[in-house]
């Protein structure tokens, strides 16, 4: 009877099977003591396209803001230069600068982005986009002061606006300019004179054709532009103090100008635009932060290598701090060198 015999053991030690390459996850790590993450390639466009949606998001804000910039400058800040000569300019400046200087920046990162995908490494390149990204973040800071003076300048002191408009009012009758522009601040924001609209009674505002210039030939009249818009009643901006029999007219009960003055219109209206700039800032800096962050990504993950090299490898990122690590390859690892020994 046959005995089977064992098969002997294969003399060949089996291989170790090559490392598999990284999977297409991301992978969180802490390298040299700084959490950093392996990438693949994938993941890189997908920055990129993160990137670009929130660069044309912020595009689009930066226009909309420059543009209100401009009708806050065209509206208030006309009266409150013609109140207190540069005064207007001030809430503009402050939401109109910040926002151009990052949409500068926006669009230089944008460019080094792209030519960051070049086949060629550019160590230069990469140095200049980690450039434009710490300003851009220095200017984040930057425009949060600006946001505490914009609310420092709105809720300040408004005396220089309450005697600008007396001297204003006093111009009304020497210069049609000023004429002009009270009678458009009056009948748009629905206020006469600076506190009250009896400050009329007090300034010469007549034409010398229709009126002598004695304080008295003044008292109980105002300009036209004070008649309320609202008001049901016929418009009596003269003699205003007097029981009229003609209309029916009683001063504490039918009143039609308007009882508010000029100078809390414009207070009320510059702080609540005020408030609008800096909720408008708040948005445009948690864009901005948005923006910034795919932006460091692909920054830091061409830093390694200076270039792309597509799905041949993974790619470390991180937000904060330096890695000194390579990218790693996803194909075979290369083999170590023969020694010169062997060659021989």
């Amino acid at each position: 009877m046959a005995v089977g015999r064992k098969k002997p053991a294969s003399s060949k030690s089996k291989k170790p099977s090559p490392e598999a390459p990284p999977t297409s996850r991301s992978e969180v790590m802490v390298k040299f003591g700084k959490p950093v993450l392996q990438v693949p390639f994938k993941r890189i466009k997908v920055f990129v396209l993160l990137f670009v949606l929130l660069f044309l998001l912020v595009l689009i804000l930066s226009f909309n803001l420059l543009f209100t910039a401009v009708k806050i400058r065209s509206h208030l800040g006309s009266f409150i230069n013609m109140i207190s000569s540069g005064d207007g300019e001030v809430l503009p400046s402050l939401l109109a600068l910040p926002v151009f200087l990052f949409l500068c920046l926006d669009c230089a990162i944008f460019f080094f982005i792209y030519k960051i995908f070049s086949k060629k490494k550019s160590p230069g390149v990469n140095r200049l986009l980690f450039l434009l990204i710490l300003v851009a973040a220095v200017l984040m800071v930057i425009t949060l002061i600006i946001v505490f003076v914009t609310l420092g300048h709105v809720f300040g002191s408004s005396k220089s606006i309450e005697d600008g408009i007396i001297n204003a009012m006093a111009k009304y009758e020497l210069n049609s300019l000023y004429k002009k522009l009270i009678d458009r601040l009056q009948i748009e924001f629905q206020c006469c004179g600076s506190n009250k609209y009896d400050d009329w009674y007090n300034i010469t505002w007549l034409e010398k054709s229709t009126s002598t210039n004695s304080s008295t030939s003044q008292s109980g009249k105002t300009p036209f532009s004070c008649c309320a818009i609202k008001t049901k009643f016929p418009c009596i901006h003269f003699d205003i103090e007097s029981t009229g029999v003609n209309y029916l007219y009683t001063p504490e009960f039918n009143l039609s100008i308007s009882g508010t003055g000029c100078h809390t219109r414009i207070v009320e209206t510059k702080r609540q635009i005020g408030m609008g700039i800096v909720a408008s800032l708040f948005l445009y800096m948690f864009l901005e932060c948005l923006l910034l962050v795919p932006a460091r990504f692909l920054q830091t993950g061409h830093s390694v290598d200076f270039k792309f090299e597509g799905n041949s490898k993974s790619y470390i990122v991180w937000l904060i701090g330096s890695y000194a690590g390579k990218n790693q390859s996803n194909g075979p690892p290369e083999p170590p060198p023969v020694p010169p020994d062997l060659m021989n």
